[in-house]
């Protein structure tokens, strides 16, 4: 009922785009139409209470509904029903960007996932042509950008109502002094780890933007906000994710909870960032080479019985409760059938899983499925459940990023590339129920064939429907009725620790430790089966090779964008430069997106997302101007 009535009662403090929302389906997500029968319920019980009370004594009384902060925020179990609202805003990245408004029918997380040197958009939509056609990028009015930088914000603004609240007095804490010491910390620490978390997205994204580090209220509302230098954001992140580092847990009991080592991996890359290897191997060296977690090397949780590998395991089975050593933060999720009080999709398995059922040639496949036959199912249900769940086509991998795991000729050894991790065949079901490899004349029918129409620059879109995509976010629904849905309920690999040695591998390199480097590379190279690295291709490879690596590893999974923006931005480098990481590996790897036509060959073809015209415009107290030229 708490947090039924957390719904009903919304505060909203709009000052666009800096706007704070309390909602309780960014706490636990409830499902809406469930939620909308409980809210009449609820509002006719308030009423009746309300008309059956001394009104008198009702009048006396503080008014829940406008004061909901300050009645909500005076305890432990307050402040931690606020942070479990900023877990709710996180989880959005993987939640369709239409979430926020805009229709838009992929997650989040592909703002940066794809249109990058290893990924192109397959589908049309005006938000994302970008993605496959970068010169695009220079709209101020895209709902995907407008949602990426609201979202952010109501993250910080929630954020710093928690770290300034956490200081007042008459709070209680709970437990002895020391105790009470600690739950506070542990509050402000996960707050600031979340502001921090969401600068990381702004900076990467846009650039230079406002630096709010207060509880916006009606006392210290402003409309002139002026775009704050990157560096001075970098140093109060700097100081949140240390302060999250020092304050929470290496390893916490669950790793769908903010840790320690969440904040040591970010602020080793911030750190990155700023230029400061030896401060970034500092930092990330606990964690890297620590026992608290571990790479999985064996086959191991829910799949281990089925044909594998150990890195497809590590998806399949991501919760330290059931023995993974790697995963340092996972989404849990749940199906609805499962859950009486409503669920959260994600949308990672229909933005990155192509849209096979679309091909022309597979939609021929699986018409022997008995389910199909007798009419228990649809073809695309059936198609899907056969084929590890519905994709749409969204994002797909570039034939460049293909070609990266041929690395010295070892052809389909490295298990990253394999059928287990990989669509390269489409199953059919047939009548005598047994599973086989869908064939059309013989031939396998999906491919890396690149088309006269895929390298059209003037058709809008692409929709190669047999191109092979990633398995990492495969999902069968338990429900054969569910079969053709968009969404998934697995829990879901957020960041792991193959990434972490990878960043640390960067790190040692660029502090002249090439030897070392080399160590935590083939750590991830060797579990998959990929042939070992020696000191002298990594130091001829240099930071090319660990890029090559974190795409072999991290398709899909790193959010691209930044990593390319971060690399390019070294040492007071031009993003835009036509020469740098970004827009030479585009053209290297990327055969759709990376055309000359396409402006990757351009000084002016931007990198960085523009800054929201909606913003700009509602900031009437200091005219801003789009320069998406510098990071600084």
């Amino acid at each position: 009922i708490f947090f039924m009535l957390f719904d009903i009662f919304q505060i909203h403090f709009v000052y666009p785009p800096f706007r704070v929302q309390f909602i309780s389906h960014a706490v636990y997500n409830f499902n809406r139409n469930s939620m909308k029968k409980l809210k009449y319920t609820l509002i006719a019980l308030l009423v009746l209470c309300m008309t059956g009370c001394n009104e008198s004594s009702f009048l006396e009384e503080d008014p829940r509904a406008s004061l909901y902060p300050e009645n909500l925020l005076v305890d432990y179990s307050g402040f931690q029903s606020m942070v479990t609202s900023l877990y709710g805003m996180m989880r959005n990245e993987y939640r369709r960007a239409d979430a926020l408004g805009g229709g838009l029918p992929l997650v989040l997380h592909s703002a940066w996932g794809c249109g990058v040197d290893n990924s192109w958009s397959n589908n049309s939509h005006s938000d994302f042509k970008y993605m496959y056609y970068p010169s695009q990028i220079n709209q101020t009015d895209l709902q995907i950008f407008q949602n990426i930088f609201q979202w952010c914000y109501r993250i910080i603004n929630t954020a710093n109502m928690v770290i300034s609240r956490a200081e007042g007095s008459g709070i209680d804490w709970k437990g002895t002094e020391t105790e009470a010491a600690a739950h506070k910390n542990k509050i402000i620490a996960q707050a600031r780890f979340f502001r921090a978390w969401a600068y990381r997205h702004l900076t990467y994204s846009f650039g230079t933007v406002p630096l709010s580090t207060e509880e916006i209220t009606g006392m210290n509302y402003r409309n002139d906000w002026e775009r704050n230098s990157v560096e001075s954001i970098r140093e109060v992140m700097e100081q949140d994710f240390a302060f999250a580092m020092n304050n929470l847990p290496l390893r916490e009991e669950s790793n769908s909870k903010i840790s320690g080592a969440m904040a040591r991996h970010y602020l080793g890359e911030l750190y990155l960032a700023m230029d400061q290897p030896s401060k970034a191997v500092e930092v990330l060296k606990p964690l890297a080479e620590g026992s608290e977690y571990s790479l999985i090397t064996n086959r191991f949780g829910k799949n281990s019985a089925n044909p594998g590998c150990p890195f497809i395991d590590v998806f399949r089975t991501p919760m330290y409760a059931d023995g993974n050593t790697e995963v340092l933060y996972a989404f849990v999720n749940t199906e609805p059938e499962n859950s009486a009080f409503g669920t959260a999709e994600v949308y990672m398995k229909s933005t990155y899983k192509n849209y096979y059922s679309n091909d022309g040639v597979i939609n021929k496949s699986n018409k022997y499925d008995p389910d199909y036959t007798s009419g228990a199912a649809t073809w695309p249900q059936v198609f899907w459940i056969n084929n590890g769940g519905k994709g749409a086509g969204r994002c797909v991998p570039s034939r460049g990023a293909f070609r990266l795991y041929n690395y010295k000729d070892q052809g389909t050894q490295d298990d990253r590339i394999s059928d287990y991790a990989v669509v390269w065949t489409i199953n059919e079901k047939g009548a005598d129920g047994k599973i086989t490899e869908f064939l059309n004349n013989g031939k396998m029918v999906v491919d890396t064939t690149v088309t006269a129409a895929m390298l059209d620059d003037n058709k809008t879109t692409i929709k190669k429907y047999n191109w092979p995509t990633t398995r990492k976010w495969d999902y069968v629904a338990p429900l054969l009725a569910n079969g053709d849905k968009d969404g998934c309920y697995q829990d879901i690999v957020y960041l792991r620790l193959a990434d972490t040695y990878l960043l640390y591998a960067e790190a040692l390199l660029k502090n002249n430790q090439a030897g070392e480097a080399i160590k935590w590379i083939n750590k991830v190279r060797n579990r998959s089966n990929a042939v070992s690295i020696t000191e002298t291709e990594l130091t001829a490879g240099g930071v090319d090779f660990i890029l090559d690596e974190r795409s072999r590893e991290l398709l899909s999974e790193e959010e691209r964008r930044h990593t390319l923006i971060r690399v390019s931005q070294e040492k007071g480098g031009d993003e835009r430069d036509v020469n740098n990481y970004f827009k030479r590996r585009m053209r290297q790897l990327n055969e759709i997106a990376g055309r000359e036509a396409r402006g990757m060959n351009s000084y002016d073809t931007p990198v960085l997302f523009p800054i929201p015209q909606e913003f700009i415009d509602s900031n009437t107290g200091r005219q801003l101007v789009q320069d998406e030229m510098k990071c600084a």
